[in-house]
């Protein structure tokens, strides 16, 4: 008797596979869009360019991987980054505390206004989404209401980093967010936290029956994604050189880029580790508001339409069939 074999694929040969044609398919649309912007789009200038507007939307979505597993859908991140940075700003022009000013200035705020926030949601029992609309008001009223006085004495409402730069140039910018992405990655998938973290989102009470203590893994994780957060803050302010103040919840706005990487990385989730996702979605979100900035779609209309569709189809793609708490 002749035994009929079965043929298996190997499951990691398989994941390699679609990760692979995954990233053929991003390079393809770079290589389609860079004829279709009349060879613009990956020339060495544009591409450098790209290199560097990735790096803050990349660092914030790192950083909000580990408060969105756990459940936190924080929605003050943007006002806190704005908070942060004009603190840090503040600490370098007013008080010429250099360096240490902007780096201690922006990771204490960072990491206190998350804190707050998440504490809102977790003692108090109030959704974390609701947390942080509430709390997003009120860190942007106090950024306002400071810029508002310092005018009165300065001149000038938007505090402007004029010194201690170094941080957002080129290569060096795109190195700390290489160094951000390993740190992050190793923490989120091999060290007690993530690992406490990851089995959290995929089940609160499963996670609890481990012995897994809920509140101390979301706190400190929250604290580990505003260290993160904070890092792009100090980049992105030393690159800008200013985050302006908004009111009205108009700091949501800061994030919808790094809202829609995390969006993506949890549409590739079964693909892709989070933290990788997090990088090729950045790509993909800084490739294509680099194409419509040389195809002339003009900022702030056009391109938040097309940010919006993004964010849309993302969230519906990450919805289907995924584990945790952005379902």
């Amino acid at each position: 008797m002749s035994k009929e074999k079965t043929l298996s694929v190997d499951p990691k040969k398989k994941r390699l596979q679609t990760q692979i044609l995954v990233i053929a398919i991003v390079v393809a649309a770079f290589v389609v869009c860079h004829f279709i912007t009349g060879g613009r789009l990956l020339a060495p200038n544009n591409l450098r360019t790209i290199l560097t507007q990735v790096t803050y939307p990349m660092i914030v979505a790192l950083g909000m991987m580990f408060i969105f597993t756990g459940g936190m859908i924080d929605l003050s991140i943007g006002a806190q980054a704005i908070l942060a940075g004009n603190v840090a700003a503040v600490l370098v022009e007013d008080f010429g505390l250099g360096y240490a000013g902007l780096i201690i200035g922006a990771i204490v705020t960072m990491i206190v206004c998350e804190l707050l926030s998440a504490s809102c949601s977790v003692f108090l029992g109030i959704p974390s989404w609701v947390a942080g609309l509430g709390a997003a008001l009120v860190f942007e009223a106090i950024a306002t209401i400071y810029v508002g006085n310092r005018a009165k004495t300065a001149g000038a409402a938007v505090v402007y980093l004029k010194h201690c730069q170094a941080l957002g140039k080129f290569p060096t910018i795109f190195i700390i967010a290489i160094a951000v992405f390993v740190v992050a990655w190793f923490i989120f998938n091999r060290t007690k936290l993530g690992f406490n973290l990851r089995a959290i989102g995929g089940g609160g009470e499963v996670a609890e029956a481990m012995g897994i203590n809920r509140v101390k893994t979301i706190m400190l994780s929250a604290a580990v994604g505003a260290l993160i957060i904070s890092i792009g803050v100090i980049t992105q302010l030393s690159y800008t050189g200013r985050f302006t103040t908004s009111a009205g919840m108009g700091s949501l706005s800061g994030i919808f880029k790094s809202l829609a990487v995390i969006l993506i990385a949890g549409s590739f989730s079964r693909i892709y580790n989070d933290a990788v996702g997090c990088v090729i979605g950045a790509f993909i979100v800084a490739g294509l508001f680099n194409v419509l900035t040389l195809m002339g779609v003009p900022s702030g209309t056009g391109q938040d339409v097309c940010l919006g569709m993004v964010v849309l189809v993302c969230g519906i793609l990450s919805s289907l069939g995924y584990k945790g708490v952005m379902k």
